[in-house]
């Protein structure tokens, strides 16, 4: 029908042109992309600059052809992954603010700097902006054509090309690589104690509990006479981490940090609750509460 055709080609218009004002912002500001990128911890495969440049070129790529009406399934099938990759980064860092776990103004870096929203305002907007449209474009697609459309890919790959070449030369971009490397080096982390939380067992405050923070892991580090090794709840990921106690070092100043041969035992994963952080190790079940 004709007007599912139409209905899909504005649905994909739309939906390609927030990915070129999303692509657009952050290759103004490549180097706060890179660190949200670094932060994030996506740099798991490659170095933190080809990460960058491989978004940036998914996004104008992708958002290039969906302007100019290619809807084939080779084009939305990579979209919805995009998309749905977008949802959950945005999903996961509403989530971790609802529960305490990330400051309130962390952002998600979706458009760069262009717009400023709070963690649960860039989640459901971007469930408008880009779910809804990447529905419609599914609508109305004509039968596979024989032919592909090289003219409109060439303009794509030529875009493609300027942003990677614009946005690689960026010395910013370069800085927040250094930085992921230099940081990559250096297998220490560093815990400073916090009051802000409690540690309670069966129901009880247990008194010995020593309680430290590490702003760069954004981990937990859990010290007690109950519990046979030292915990670390890691909050990025849920997981619940044990060490051996010769594998931790104070300093003057009552800081911890970890040897740098220090290994880690997966003892699965915490769960958030309305009265803390619930976890378990070695049988024995645990909370990690705010003391407030």
């Amino acid at each position: 029908m004709k007007w599912k055709s139409i209905l899909g080609s504005v649905g994909a218009g739309f939906l390609g042109l927030v990915l070129l004002v999303a692509a657009g912002a952050k290759a103004m500001e490549p180097g706060a992309f890179a660190e949200q990128i670094r932060l994030e911890e996506l740099d798991f495969l490659f170095s933190v600059r080809t990460v960058t440049l491989i978004a940036l070129a998914l996004e104008v790529g992708l958002g290039i052809v969906l302007i100019l009406g290619v809807r084939r399934l080779w084009v939305l099938f990579p979209t919805t992954l995009l998309v749905s990759f977008f949802l959950f980064l945005t999903g996961r860092n509403y989530w971790l603010v609802l529960n305490g776990l990330r400051d309130e103004d962390a952002a998600c870096g979706c458009f760069g700097s262009l717009i400023d929203r709070t963690p649960g305002e860039a989640f459901w907007q971007d469930l408008l902006l880009l779910l809804i449209p990447l529905s419609l474009a599914y609508l109305g697609r004509q039968a596979q054509a024989r032919h592909l459309p090289w003219r409109r890919l060439a303009v794509a790959v030529v875009m493609v090309i300027g942003v990677i070449v614009y946005v690689g030369g960026n010395p910013d971009l370069r800085f927040v690589e250094i930085a992921a490397e230099i940081g990559g080096e250096s297998v220490q982390e560093r815990f400073v104690e916090t009051r802000e939380y409690l540690l309670v067992l069966e129901g009880s405050e247990v008194p010995d509990a020593e309680i430290f923070h590490s702003e760069e892991s954004v981990s937990f580090l859990v010290l007690s006479q109950q519990i046979p090794d030292s915990t670390v709840l890691r909050l990025k990921t849920a997981a619940v981490e044990t060490i051996a106690g010769d594998m931790i070092s104070r300093g003057a100043d009552g800081t911890i940090t970890l040897s740098p041969d220090v290994v880690f035992h997966g003892e699965g994963q915490f769960e958030v609750g309305s009265d803390g952080i619930s976890f378990t190790v070695e049988g024995i079940h645990l909370l990690l509460k705010s003391s407030q």
